[in-house]
């Protein structure tokens, strides 16, 4: 196969009507993925391959930083229809759907779909397969990709000419399952599927017949999300609606609805974790400027001493402000997932039996045995998400989003995996760097706490025990004073 302008490198898949290959632009030497149709199928009628590349040319025209990036569509040697299109290496969310998404992941990554199909229905074009699959990733950043060469060439009917249903039969709503023109709201119910497999790690109907699956979809009642997870039913119960009629309307109202969720939730989250009410929040308020000459006087007197007597190396860390606030001292003292020592070669199996949900904390899910068969690229995804979360100081916190979350796994699913170890004994390093930084900050409680929690990890770390130290001599000396100045005696 040769298409001019191109260097096809090698077969990276292949689907019903098209393969798939990864290849070089030549023009501006660029890895690229090259899609070219079939011959069998791109032997249609002149009027569908021109709708082809015309719907090609459109979704090429969209500019949406969640939508795959097309460079070039159209017909080489007179019969080889093909897309050039962005190449990224960040897998698709069905490989993420193996491990464990959080439900803030999920809204969000509903949020960033939700508008890629917005800005498409805008232009006329209704996805009509999205699925995991067709959701990639650069970064952590969702691309929705694969308008499909044969859902265009098809547009009329979601039926090959074999009578074979195209498509995803878990993903699909009921009309387009029934074959009747459709609208974006099909796109949607496609993603409410999607949503709800990424909050519960399953698929809304399950069955070994397709063709149960598909009248399940068109028929069984929406399903019920555990106790947990009710703040987001309301959403799901929209998007999967039977009726269209009865869905969101559109891909924007969508989105409204989940910003206003997503500020819901934020709120509740703070209050939860302040322990505020709104009667204590009026009574702290009232007793701010009867404290704050007391308080920037202990701060004058405690930055004194630290930067007088700490010494320390400028550390280069990205948007290191943001990485240390992103984690508040309530939530530091409370999340304490640990209970691993790297040192050994196995955490599948916990020595001293305790209980693992304890151990991890209130908030951290344990490592289960979630994958039976690891695969390379399940390794591999860990490794990366591992590496990524130390990158943004994610080390303990989000749950089930964290540096120390992927690389248990990782160990959990290769107990020898060196990245892994390594990948523990550095997150205690990185604690030694936000407890440093707390410390300068007069940040005390935090700095205890990052300095407990590194040690935890790796009780032998140097330049944690060192701060250790410093920080009990400290409280036991000008700390002491400054508090008495804090509490007015």
């Amino acid at each position: 196969m040769e298409i001019p302008g191109y260097q096809i490198q090698r077969e990276i898949g292949r689907g019903g009507m098209a393969t798939v290959y990864l290849a070089i632009q030549e023009s501006l030497d660029r890895p690229v993925v090259l899609k070219i149709l079939d011959a069998s199928t791109a032997d249609k009628a002149e009027d569908l391959i021109s709708r082809f590349l015309a719907e090609g040319r459109i979704v090429a025209s969209l500019n949406h930083p969640n939508i795959i990036t097309i460079y070039d569509i159209g017909i080489a040697n007179d019969s080889d229809l093909y897309i050039s299109m962005e190449y990224v290496q960040g897998g698709d969310l069905k490989q993420r759907l193996e491990l464990s998404i959080s439900p803030e992941e999920a809204l969000r990554y509903l949020a960033q779909i939700a508008s890629a199909l917005g800005e498409a229905h805008k232009h006329g074009i209704i996805h009509r397969d999205v699925k995991p699959a067709n959701v990639l990733f650069k970064d952590d950043t969702p691309l929705l990709s694969d308008f499909g060469i044969a859902k265009a060439i098809n547009a009329d009917a979601d039926l090959t000419s074999t009578g074979i249903f195209l498509g995803s039969p878990n993903y699909v709503s009921p009309e387009q399952a029934d074959g009747v023109k459709l609208d974006g709201r099909a796109d949607l119910y496609s993603l409410g599927c999607i949503f709800y497999e990424m909050l519960t790690g399953r698929k809304p109907f399950i069955s070994d017949s397709i063709i149960d699956i598909v009248i399940q979809h068109k028929q069984a009642p929406i399903p019920r999300l555990p106790a947990e997870l009710k703040d987001y039913q309301g959403l799901v119960d929209k998007l999967l609606a039977k009726r269209r009629e009865e869905r969101f309307p559109d891909a924007e109202t969508l989105t409204a609805e989940i910003t206003k969720l997503h500020a819901k939730l934020l709120n509740a989250n703070r209050l939860r974790d302040s322990g505020l009410t709104d009667d204590s929040l009026d009574t702290s308020t009232s007793l701010r400027g009867k404290r704050s000459k007391q308080i920037l006087i202990g701060l004058i007197l405690l930055s004194l001493i630290l930067f007088s007597s700490l010494k320390y190396v400028e550390v280069k860390i990205k948007d290191t402000s943001v990485a240390v606030d992103q984690v508040t001292t309530n939530t530091v003292l409370t999340e304490t997932p640990l209970g691993i020592n790297p040192t050994q070669p196995s955490v599948a199996g916990n020595p001293d039996g305790a209980d693992t949900d304890t151990v991890l904390g209130p908030n951290q899910a344990a490592p289960g045995p979630a994958v039976q068969l690891p695969t390379p690229e399940i390794l591999k995804a860990l490794t990366f998400l591992g590496r990524q979360s130390l990158e943004e100081f994610k080390l303990t916190y989000p749950p089930r989003d964290n540096a120390y979350y992927y690389f248990t796994r990782l160990l959990e699913l290769d107990p020898d995996n060196q990245d892994a170890l390594n990948g523990i004994m550095e997150i205690a390093n990185r604690y030694s760097i936000l407890a440093e930084q707390s410390m300068i900050k007069n940040e005390v409680d935090k700095t205890q706490a990052y300095v407990d929690l590194g040690l935890r990890i790796d009780p032998n770390n140097e330049a944690l025990l060192a701060m250790k130290s410093f920080v009990k001599t400290q409280d036991n000396s000008l700390v002491s004073t400054i508090k008495r100045l804090l509490s007015g005696k």
